[in-house]
């Protein structure tokens, strides 16, 4: 007899996301059972072909049955991860949407349910692994092989979109670096051009009685002349040191 627990995927609507119910396996070598957490039936279409005698199932033995069954739950994994990856979170919309904290939450948490559809793929493969040295009853383990292949297939296909999340976060942070750096070094323009007006005309607007300055005829226009002087020299300087590039 053999004995079996792994986790099979199923979409929630109430948390709006893919969880995941203990399933249980007795398989003998006339029998197969099957006990799962969550209400609901993941091998209806098995039993349909059983119940109509559609193609071998009835002409196989338990070891085929649970080939099927196992199938069936790598099918859920594949409806888990179409699921997961439907909204093309990543670098292909990155374009058309705004790298804000909602954003990264999103690929955040669609990195953390990939990562838990990846760790249970893992722990099929290890199970089905161990298959290959039964030797209780007659078990033909031909019928894994291609489990093994499709969860190896899936696994790379997860590994793809997490580097594609994680660049997309990364172009994200870079995006916001570059907007960040955009608006300091437009500061520092401005701060280069008004902090010596602001210094010449807070020196001017004192006031006091024994400035010879305030008695100038033409005292103002001098200053607002010098004013521009100032302007135009740290512009020039700004352009000569390629701020604004």
């Amino acid at each position: 007899m053999l004995f079996l627990t792994l986790k099979s995927p199923y979409y929630s609507v109430e948390s709006n996301e893919t969880m995941f119910e203990q399933m249980v396996f007795v398989v003998g070598e006339t029998y197969v059972w099957s006990i799962q957490e969550v209400e609901g039936d993941h091998f209806q279409h098995l039993r349909e072909r059983i119940e109509k005698n559609l193609g071998i199932i009835r002409k196989k033995g338990a070891d085929y049955l649970f080939y099927l069954l196992m199938e069936a739950i790598i099918d859920n994994y594949y409806i888990a991860y179409d699921k997961l990856t439907e909204a093309n979170i990543g670098l292909d919309n990155l374009n058309e949407t705004k790298p804000t904290p909602e954003f990264a939450l999103k690929v955040e948490n669609n990195k953390r349910q990939l990562n838990q559809i990846k760790r249970m793929t893992i722990s099929i493969k290890d199970a089905i692994n161990q298959l290959e040295n039964i030797d209780c009853f007659e078990f033909d383990i031909k019928y894994f092989i291609e489990i093994k292949e499709q969860i190896g297939l899936m696994s790379d296909e997860i590994d793809f979109n997490l580097n594609q999340l994680d660049s997309s976060l990364n172009l994200m942070f870079s995006i916001q670096n570059h907007r960040l750096n955009e608006v300091m070094k437009t500061l520092t323009i401005f701060s280069v051009i008004f902090i010596p007006l602001t210094f010449l005309a807070g020196i001017y607007g004192m006031n006091f009685k024994n400035m010879p300055e305030l008695q100038t005829e033409y005292g103002y226009f001098i200053l607002l002349g010098v004013m521009v002087l100032v302007s135009i020299v740290s512009i020039i300087f700004i352009k000569r040191k390629k701020w604004f590039s």
